[in-house]
Parts: structure tokens; sequence; C-alpha cells
């Protein structure tokens, strides 16, 4: 497998969702040799309180949606972690969309593909194993409640590239 501080500064230099999802792809395909192919949404969902949806996978589907509130304040406040964040929240979202419902479960295999794939003590693998809450104290603020039905996802073009090329 590709050494841990290679795969972290492609991370670390990647410059949109599709190139940090195609890391997310090769470290899965690494560890499970599971892969399939999503489509990425992006939708504002607020943050309220000390209750925070990073992003969602409707089950049955090839979709996971990321929210957008997190994103901005992340990258406001904290930008040398906006990467680390993204990896993070798709591998564990990208895990249930492979049938991995149980969400102690997923967070315990995102933790350990993170630890793995970028050592102990990168951000990604911190995020997991400390808590966003922990990690993001800031990522939370008052925003007016969201109305599911009104939800508006932006789909991202060209999201999933399903490349043979993998790093193991």
């Amino acid at each position: 497998m590709v050494k841990q501080e290679e795969f972290a500064n492609k991370l670390d230099n990647s410059k949109s969702f599709t190139e940090i999802f195609s890391l997310v792809e090769d470290a899965v395909m690494c560890k499970y040799k599971a892969r399939r192919a999503v489509m990425l949404g992006l939708t504002d969902l607020g943050a309220h309180g000390n209750y925070l949806v990073g992003a969602f996978h409707p089950v049955g589907s090839e979709l996971i949606v990321l929210n957008k509130t997190p994103l901005r304040r992340i990258k406001e406040v904290k930008p040398e972690y906006y990467n680390s964040y993204i990896f993070h929240i798709l591998l564990h979202e990208y895990l249930h969309s492979l049938g991995v419902l149980d969400e102690n479960t997923v967070r315990y295999l995102t933790v350990e593909i993170c630890r793995e794939i970028l050592g102990e003590d990168h951000p990604a693998t911190q995020m997991g194993a400390k808590g966003i809450g922990y990690f993001f104290p800031f990522i939370t603020y008052p925003t007016p409640e969201i109305d599911a039905s009104d939800m508006q996802i932006e789909i991202v073009k060209n999201f999933s590239q399903q490349t043979t090329r993998y790093y193991c």
C-alpha cells in the first residue's frame, strides 16, 4: 500500500471533491476490495445547537449528500483541515453506501482506514477517533430550521470517476 505520508500529501493537495473521493475509493478498495459508483450532492442542512448532520446516504440510493454549512465554517475558520474533513465524511458515507448500515461499525471502520492509510496523528483519523464536535467545537451555530421537503440538492458533476488505478 502507498506510504502514509504520500497518501496524506495527495489528500492535502487535492483541489476538488472528486480528487478527494478518488482517494476514498482507493483506500476502501485497498482495504476491503469493494467499490461502487456514487453521486455527490450538496445541500444546506444547517447546524442546530450541539447537533450536526455532516452528510447522509439515503439507503438504497447511489447518492451521498454533504451539508454545506460545516464545509463553509471549516473553510472560514480552519481551512487547513478542510480536505481532511471532506475525506473523513465521504469515507464514512461511502461505507454506508457499500451496505454497512450500523453507525458504530461505520465509525470504527472509518477510523481504522484513516489510521492505516493516513496515520494515527492525521487530522482525518483524529476527527473519527475524537469526534467532529471535539475537533471542530466552532462548527455548530444557530441557524433556522430546515424543512427537508424543501431540500435543494445540487449534484456535483463528474464526481465518481470509477478509475482503475489503485495505490495498494
